[in-house]
């Protein structure tokens, strides 16, 4: 049964004050493991769960009439990483991550830490998608892997992909355990609970959100990595959905909810941790409380992606219409296609989006910045030649105030924008 076992905490003498400098007596928690769990569901968590199931099913097949698949997954995975990284303190505005991924696209250095940082969030997500796209078994080694790419862009980037070998712990001190709010299982039962959650992950014994959620509060409790453990945690969770096939082209941004409901998330996550007998029915319903967040962050993750692609909709007509005619399949009539989630160019990232050679993608840059979609930058020092779509820029920006918004009231409201110019 899950337990807490309780350690000795030596004293290191480090910091500044008394409390830092203490040894104490803690207790460490050791959650039970995942596999053949018979976990039981009331009617009206059943019920939750089965409701956002069904938003994310219809967000999807909402997906095949969108005039954007590709810029609106692209927009939508980039609001999750950014909303993941919120939630770990990491805030850094839409116009301070274009800057960055400027200078770091043409191979220079972004003194924006934070940004860079963020950056890096969006590209292990990346990787976490493609990882649930692609046949077979998520390994532990595919975990590490998401988890190595989160960290390449942090200042500690020798954490990434490597299992904890010592004690962690959340709140508090940071020189010792004795005043934490939740402390992780010892470091020498770490591998054999990832093992599990590998097992779990790649099983069907559950329905795919209830499995989504019970291995992201599996993950947070472990805790297996120094660093990085809440986003990689929260890039799980794509992975299952993506992967169980519930969401094949849009997982919803449900970081985007936890970000303001953080009270809620901790709550749940701490509820989960239960200690009662394994097959007991306190075990389930000590999961509930997490489950019920899980299901309405996810409810509400559906209903914001809905209005932004109502949004990216209607910015690609406008667009479109004021452009005249695009021959299909050309440079130009795919980068529209794309525009909405990347809104920050150069002209060799437009030639690789699609996959046309640069002088097609050239063009198709020149054209839409004569028509005022694109604006062109100079960066850093080197002044590098980038572009930026403003009302991508601002579609950001409302996002990010409806992230201040436990309601996400202002989620439905679209952005004004001027009439391109032909």
């Amino acid at each position: 049964m899950a337990e807490l076992l309780r350690k000795r905490w030596e004293a290191h003498f480090q910091g500044m004050t008394r409390s830092d400098r203490q040894g104490c007596n803690y207790d460490a928690y050791l959650p039970d493991p995942l596999a053949d769990w018979e976990l039981t569901l009331p009617g009206d968590v059943a019920a939750d769960i089965a409701d956002a199931d069904a938003a994310i099913r219809n967000l999807n097949q909402a997906g095949t009439t969108h005039v954007s698949l590709e810029g609106l997954a692209r927009f939508l995975l980039r609001v999750e990483s950014v909303a993941s990284s919120k939630i770990e303190g990491l805030d850094a505005g839409a116009r301070r991550l274009v800057e960055a991924e400027a200078l770091l696209a043409e191979g220079g250095e972004a003194a924006d830490r934070v940004a860079v940082e963020v950056l890096g969030n969006i590209a292990s997500m990346e990787t976490a998608i493609a990882l649930a796209d692609e046949a077979g078994e998520i390994t532990l080694a595919d975990l590490l892997g998401v988890h190595q790419i989160l960290m390449e862009r942090s200042p500690t980037p020798e954490l990434g992909g490597v299992i904890r070998q010592e004690q962690n712990w959340i709140g508090g001190s940071s020189y010792n355990p004795c005043s934490a709010t939740f402390i992780p299982p010892p470091a020498e039962f770490v591998s054999d609970l990832l093992e599990d959650l590998t097992v779990y992950i790649n099983g069907d014994e559950h329905p795919a959100l209830v499995q989504a959620a019970i291995a992201h509060a599996q993950f947070e409790t472990i805790h297996p990595f120094a660093d990085g453990n809440g986003r990689t945690g929260r890039a799980l969770i794509h992975i299952i959905l993506r992967r169980r096939g519930v969401a094949p082209a849009f997982v919803p941004p449900i970081s985007l909810v936890l970000a303001t409901w953080v009270d809620d998330y901790i709550s749940g996550l701490t509820a989960f941790r239960h200690l009662h007998p394994v097959d007991s029915p306190e075990r389930s319903t000590a999961a509930h409380v997490w489950l019920r967040t899980f299901a309405g962050a996810t409810l509400r993750a559906c209903s914001d992606a809905q209005a932004y692609a109502a949004h990216i909709d209607d910015l690609v007509e406008h667009w479109r219409s004021a452009l005249g005619t695009v021959r299909k399949g050309s440079a130009f009539d795919l980068l529209l296609d794309v525009l909405p989630g990347v809104p920050l160019l150069t002209v060799e990232s437009a030639a690789r989006l699609t996959d046309r050679s640069d002088v097609a993608a050239g063009s198709a840059v020149n054209r839409l910045a004569e028509a005022g979609i694109l604006l062109q930058r100079n960066i850093g020092r080197q002044r590098y030649r980038i572009f930026e779509a403003p009302e991508v820029l601002e579609l950001f920006t409302s996002l990010e105030r409806a992230l201040a918004s436990p309601t996400g009231d202002t989620a439905t409201e679209p952005p004004v924008r001027p009439v391109p110019r032909r």
